[in-house]
């Protein structure tokens, strides 16, 4: 059974890529289920919720650049007794809430901002910030809160109907601004976030106890404002790898790019205690890195598995001459060398493991890629159809073929204690049917058939991270 909780229609069209075919946003949020098994059976003692989040424009932007911005998206399947059900809403921020009430898009672009008519802002929000807060990247669960995720804004709360609460204070009296990415410890359950600073070389760190109190915040100077999506937590120590992406407001003021990629400050790597210790840096080539699938300590070193971009590239019109691949970096404390290994030579991305293992040592990463069986979509960047299982103890690579259906994110579901006893599970669309499917994967038996094959009651678009909530 279905019930559409809202309708509403996308009427304008876009000739950005990342803006057409399953990368066009939609207006609809239901809920719908039990959904129909296409292949397989749901697993009877599968119970929780899968949440994915991505953006989903619903104004016409006055420019757009993936995947940098864009209204937040959550869909969710939610598995209680062999059987499987689907909801789907808007993260409601505040910039959300701003277009909602002028009915119209209000914001410029990430890349070219505008100011705001301070008549359409409500009485929390900032007049002098040009940028819309949207938490379209990322989505967590920790002390008992799922946070939607967003590029430096405060984490927006969400309900259990995927309701968004409001902002997340993490028990102070002012919303905790974070980053897309945050990080837990294996020992504590301690939650760590990141937030840089657009005009000042600083990031600041966030340590939020179990419980989802704030613990502590502190700052790590860097040698410019710099943009940090994401960063590393092993046992002991914090890793930031800094590539040169740089925040010019002078730029963006006489007009030119507000983001700046400037290779000749090659990327800095820092390495900070936990316990408070002097940060020690690291010097390495330029190159850039959106995601990590993990980082851990190995004897006197701490090694990080890694997607490498040659550069930052934002958007459509500009394409890599090199393609962003799987590596492997190894920090030596003792000598102070840097070395580096790749896993795959062709293009990856939205690399993940078994989240259970993070901060600890990891044999398995799964990372989707592009393989010439996708005949279909328009060729933007972040389309993917076969999903990798890479084996960084052998250097064994193990695919999943999607053939024709394009693919994302592959998220971990533990079923049992060992690395491999779970199921991976991500979304799939059909371009030529123009449907999309929900496919489990089993870990262990990773090239064999899905375990099951679900039919979604509409088009899911083309998102970016995801997460499970055990029930």
């Amino acid at each position: 059974m279905t019930r559409t909780r809202i309708t509403e229609t996308i009427a304008w069209q876009s000739d950005n890529p990342h803006l057409t075919g399953n990368f066009a946003p939609i207006g609809s949020e239901i809920d719908a289920g039990p959904l129909q098994v296409i292949e397989g059976r749901v697993p009877e003692d599968l119970a929780g919720a899968y949440v994915r989040n991505g953006p989903n424009p619903r104004y016409e932007p006055a420019s757009y650049n993936y995947p940098l911005e864009g209204d937040g998206m959550l869909h969710a399947l939610r598995f209680e007794g062999g059987k499987a059900f689907y909801s789907n809403r808007y993260v409601r921020t505040s910039g959300f809430e701003v277009e909602n009430r002028a009915g119209r898009r209000v914001y410029g672009g990430v890349m070219a901002p505008q100011p705001v008519d301070p008549a359409l802002l409500g009485p929390h929000d900032d007049p002098e910030n040009p940028f819309k807060m949207s938490a379209f990247i990322g989505v967590q669960h920790h002390g008992g809160h799922l946070l939607a995720t967003g590029e430096g804004e405060p984490a927006w709360d969400i309900g259990p109907d995927l309701e968004t609460r409001g902002p997340w204070t993490a028990g102070t009296d002012t919303p905790l601004i974070m980053g897309a990415h945050n990080r837990v410890h294996p020992v504590t359950g301690d939650l760590f976030a990141l937030t840089y600073d657009l005009e000042s070389p600083t990031v600041t760190m966030h340590h939020v106890g179990r419980d989802g109190q704030l613990r502590r915040s502190f700052d790590i100077g860097l040698a410019a404002p710099s943009m940090i999506h994401d960063f590393v937590l092993t046992e002991r120590y914090l890793v930031l790898l800094i590539g040169p992406v740089v925040f010019d407001m002078e730029s963006m003021m006489s007009g030119g790019s507000f983001i700046q990629w400037r290779p000749e400050i090659g990327t800095r790597i820092a390495v900070m205690p936990l316990d408070g210790g002097d940060v020690r840096w690291f010097e390495a080539e330029p190159f850039f890195v959106f995601h990590f699938a993990n980082g851990f300590e190995r004897g006197e070193e701490i090694v990080v598995d890694y997607v490498r971009h040659q550069k930052l590239y934002v958007g459509y019109g500009e394409r890599n001459t090199e393609p962003p691949t799987p590596r492997r970096l190894v920090l030596d404390l003792g000598t102070g060398r840097v070395t580096q290994q790749t896993w795959f030579d062709r293009v990856a991305e939205f690399p993940r493991i078994d989240d259970r293992r993070n901060a600890l040592p990891t044999r398995y990463v799964y990372a989707p890629t592009l393989t010439p069986a996708l005949t279909g979509g328009n060729g933007a960047s972040g389309t993917f159809n076969c999903l990798l299982r890479i084996d960084t103890e052998t250097g064994d690579i193990l695919p999943h073929d999607f053939g024709n259906h394009i693919a994302g994110e592959a998220v971990f579901i533990p079923r049992g204690e060992g690395e491999t006893e779970g199921w991976l599970a991500t979304y799939l669309y059909d371009p030529e049917t123009e449907t999309s499917d929900f496919v489990l994967l089993d870990a262990d038996g990773f090239g064999s058939d899905p375990v099951v094959r679900l039919r979604l009651p509409q088009r899911v678009p083309q998102g970016l991270h995801g997460t499970w909530v055990p029930a």
